[in-house]
Formats: structure tokens, sequence, C-alpha cells
């Protein structure tokens, strides 16, 4: 079989198991964006997410991780769902990503693993690894690589028909295919998610700051919260800059019924989600990214 029907093949196994889109990219060391990456580092911009200083070498070149590898198969999978935050302020919001039954890792991972099978199966002597966002690569730089989207002025990956609201995860692979090429950048002059971030975490275009991030001081801060810092009503991430995104407009939904919100927690009132024990908050977010944020991060952020 030639390389085009190769590719073609691991292409359609991927989009069988729900991805909406897949790219691939030839595996070899980031130049331009190692330095961006050290530079960003360097000037503390990651807050005190000290793992971020972890791994340097192994985001900048994929052969670190896996010598044998030659490929880089980008995936997109949607989570966006039909429903709404509320614009009452009594009413708290959650991230479209985190509201669902599920964590949205263990989800994908269970493709990917399946996936990899396939191809393995599929392509004698080939080895596989996988990645969902929690391991030293640099997913948004491979999506962008690899034709997914480019990186907007807001740092998420923007696909032109469906918007933002996706997960990225890859699969390293040790065979040869046929890579796709980068798509054109169309943030343009457009720089609604700069103007509309309430802390400027966004301090330059393409340029997050974490120390001023909503997201950030949520989920991963676990001190806390300087008074500077306007949560917006969010409790756990914020959609604010993908929201306001004029290519998140065309509205497309997951299928997956697993990021729907859960109906005990959506759109609920601050005072109905304070009431909630630590027994309760364990036992209702069990599964779920929320849970990452323990009882004690819960509760200060529905008190701020």
């Amino acid at each position: 079989m030639d390389i085009n029907t190769i590719t073609s093949r691991i292409k359609d196994i991927c989009k069988s198991y729900g991805f909406f889109k897949v790219g691939i990219s030839k595996a070899e060391p980031f130049a331009e964006e190692a330095g961006q990456l050290k530079q960003w580092l360097a000037e503390g911009r990651n807050a005190d997410m000290d793992w971020m200083n972890q791994g340097t070498e192994k985001r900048i070149n994929p052969a670190v991780i896996m010598p044998e590898v030659k490929s880089i198969i980008s995936l997109a999978y949607l989570y966006d769902t039909p429903y709404t935050h509320s614009d009452s302020p009594d009413i708290p919001k959650i991230s479209r990503y985190a509201w669902g039954e599920r964590d949205y890792h263990k989800i994908i991972k269970r493709k990917l693993k399946e996936i990899c099978f396939s191809i393995e199966k599929y392509i004698d002597g080939a080895t596989t690894k996988f990645y969902v966002d929690d391991g030293p690569v640099l997913e948004k730089s491979w999506a962008v690589k690899s034709g997914i989207g480019w990186q907007g002025k807001n740092t998420t990956v923007i696909n032109p028909e469906y918007g933002s609201f996706f997960f990225l995860s890859e699969i390293l692979i040790s065979a040869e295919l046929a890579y796709d090429k980068p798509i054109e950048d169309l943030c343009s002059t457009c720089s609604l998610c700069i103007q509309s971030c309430p802390t400027g975490a966004l301090y330059e275009e393409y340029k997050l700051d974490a120390n001023l991030c909503i997201a950030y001081h949520t989920i991963e801060n676990r001190n806390e919260i300087p008074e500077y810092i306007d949560l917006n009503n969010w409790i756990f991430g914020c959609d604010i800059c993908q929201d306001v995104c004029p290519h998140n407009k065309k509205k497309f939904f997951s299928i997956d019924k697993s990021f729907y919100p859960k109906p005990n927690i959506f759109n609920k009132t601050r005072e109905e989600l304070l009431k909630l024990t630590e027994e309760e908050f364990n036992k209702e977010f069990e599964g779920t990214p929320i849970r990452r944020s323990k009882y004690e991060r819960w509760k200060r952020n529905l008190q701020i």
C-alpha cells in the first residue's frame, strides 16, 4: 500500500471514534516555538505551575519522548453543547469543558488506546504513543502544524468551520505518513478576545499570562486569589475569550452526552452550590474535572 492510502485509512479510523478533524505532521524539533516557550517560562508567565518548567526538551523535540517517532497525528474532539450559561449574577459559571458527567481525559484516552491498537494492527511493526494534553507535548503547536486550525490571539486553536470548543490530543507513531499543511490565520484585525478579558491575561496578541488568568486561579491556584483578580462570576475555568470569538458563532455541538451539563449543578445559584457538604461535593463530582479543584478551593471560588 502507498503512503496516501495508509494515511487515509488512519484518518478514517480516528474519525470513526468521533474525532471531527485529524491532521498529520512530520515529527521534528520545534525551532521558533522552542524560543517562545523558553521566553514565556523565563518571564514566569506560567504562574506557580512549576511542572511546566520540567520536560522542556521533550516538548520541543518528540524524539526525546519516543526515539523512533516519525509522524504526529493530531486529533480534535468537540465538547460544546446546546446549553448556555445564565446571565444572572446569582448563578456562577463553570467552563463548558468541565460541566459534564465525566473527565474528558478518561473518555478520549480510551478512544486513543483503541485507535492505537487498530493502527498497530494495520501497520505491521508500527509503534505508537498517545497524549491528551497531560504530557510533555506542545499539543497546540502540533495541531497548528498539522492543519487542525491556527492558534488565535486568545491562544486557543481555532478551526475555521468548527470554532475552538474542542479537545486536542496526539498520537506519536513510528511510521512515515502523508503530511498536512498549516492553514491561514484568520484572526486578522479582530481583537475581541483581548478586549473582553476582564483581567488582562491576554497581555499581547497570541500571548497569555497565567498569573492573570481566571481559569488558572479557579482551577490551579492553591493559594488565596489576589483581590485584583476579578473572577467575573466564574468558579471553575473561563470561556470568555472563546465566547466572544466570531468563529464560535456557527455552533457545532458534540453528540457525546458525557459533556452535557450535570443537571444537579447546571445553572444553580451560589447559595445552592455552597450548601454542598464535602461528602456531597466528592460524590457529585466523582470522575469529573471539577473534582480536581478539591472542596476547599470550590468553596473559596464560590465565596469570592
